[in-house]
C-alpha cells in the first residue's frame, strides 16, 4: 500500500530492498487520480509464461482500465512531472538535516515531516503514542492501547482521528480539517507529491492540538 512513485521518497519502494521485483502493481499515484487506471507489470521471463496460443496458459483476469488510453497517456505524463520534479528539486526543503543542511546523496533516506517533529510529536504525548514512522511523505503514528489489543481489533487511534477531523479556522474565515487513514492502534498520514512545505506544517501544528486534546481527555 502506498509505497511507489516517490511516496516514500524514492520513484521506486524496490531500492530499497536493493533488488528489481519480478512482479509490480501500480494504480493511483500513475494519474494522480485524474482518471482510472491501473497497471501489473511483470519480468520478461514471468510475461514470457503466458504468451501461448493455449488458452489455459492465458492470465484470464486483468484490471478493468488496463488497456484505458487516455489513462495510459496520462500516466505518461504524470511520471514525466514526477521525475522532473525530483530533477528541479521540488523536495528539497524536506531533504535537510535538524541543522538545515542538504542531505549528501540521493539514496539518503528523508521525510516530509522532518526527524525534530517526529520525536518532539511522541515526546508531546506523554505516553500516548507509543511510536512513530515516517518515510517519503508516509508518517505512521502507533498509539499505546490501555487495554492493550493488538492488530485490527485495535481502537486506540480512533481518538486522535476524531479529534483531526474536528473543524479548525484558518485564513481568511476558512474552516480547515485533516483527514487520515485508522489501521488498528495506528494512524496515517500521507502528503501528496506536490505538497507545500506551508501546507505540511500547518498540519504538522494541527497535529501537535490534536495530540494534545485527546491527551487531556
Amino acid at each position: 500500500m502506498f509505497t511507489g512513485l516517490y511516496r516514500l521518497g524514492r520513484f521506486s519502494a524496490a531500492s530499497f530492498l536493493g533488488v528489481d521485483a519480478d512482479i509490480s502493481v501500480h494504480a493511483k499515484l500513475l494519474t494522480g487520480g485524474l482518471v482510472p487506471l491501473s497497471v501489473t507489470l511483470a519480468s520478461e521471463s514471468i510475461f514470457q509464461a503466458f504468451a501461448s496460443d493455449d488458452k489455459s496458459d492465458a492470465l484470464l483476469h486483468g484490471h478493468s482500465y488496463t488497456a484505458h488510453a487516455v489513462g495510459c497517456q496520462v500516466a505518461i505524463e504524470s511520471i514525466k512531472e514526477m521525475q522532473k520534479m525530483e530533477a528541479r528539486g521540488h523536495w528539497a526543503w524536506a531533504k535537510t538535516t535538524r541543522s538545515g543542511t542538504a542531505l549528501a546523496t540521493q539514496d539518503t533516506l528523508w521525510s516530509v515531516w522532518g526527524s525534530e517533529f517526529i520525536l518532539g510529536l511522541q515526546s508531546l504525548s506523554g505516553g500516548l503514542i507509543s511510536g512513530v514512522w515516517a518515510l517519503g511523505t508516509v508518517m505512521a503514528i502507533h498509539m499505546a492501547s490501555a487495554d492493550g489489543s493488538q492488530g485490527y481489533k485495535g481502537s486506540a487511534a480512533q481518538a486522535l482521528h476524531a479529534a483531526l477531523l474536528e473543524e479548525v479556522g484558518g485564513e481568511e474565515g476558512m474552516r480547515w480539517n485533516v483527514h487520515s487513514r485508522v489501521l488498528g492502534n495506528t494512524l496515517y498520514l500521507m502528503a501528496g507529491q506536490k505538497t507545500t512545505e506551508e501546507t505540511v506544517g500547518a498540519v504538522k501544528n494541527r497535529l501537535q492540538e490534536a495530540v494534545l486534546k485527546v491527551k487531556g481527555q
